[in-house]
């Protein structure tokens, strides 16, 4: 059996190849690397934000529960996914 991905003490910590900005309510974002954007909500727009600064998984998962009204463990398993988009893309180093 394979380990998920990101282990919960796994560091982790946007890319620096990653082109970002804010266009009205939403963050625009580019990876340099492979040509390709697309954008993010509020929450996703959070989470980039949160990952300027090396995080932990558990450590985004309480500073999201902190923030909005939803269980840690649907926390978790969103920001697993979104971590794993952003990681294909090229714009999640760890």
């Amino acid at each position: 059996m394979t380990e998920a991905y990101p282990l919960p003490n796994t560091t982790l910590r946007r890319s620096d190849e990653a082109l970002s900005a804010k266009v009205g309510d939403e963050l625009l974002m580019m990876s340099v690397q492979k040509g390709t954007y697309f954008n993010l909500n509020d929450v996703g727009t959070r989470i980039w934000e949160l990952l300027a600064e090396p995080i932990t998984l558990d450590s985004l998962v309480a500073a999201l529960t902190a923030e909005y009204e939803v269980d840690a463990d649907t926390a978790r398993r969103e920001v697993e996914s979104f971590l794993v988009a952003l990681r294909e893309r090229d714009l999640l180093d760890n």
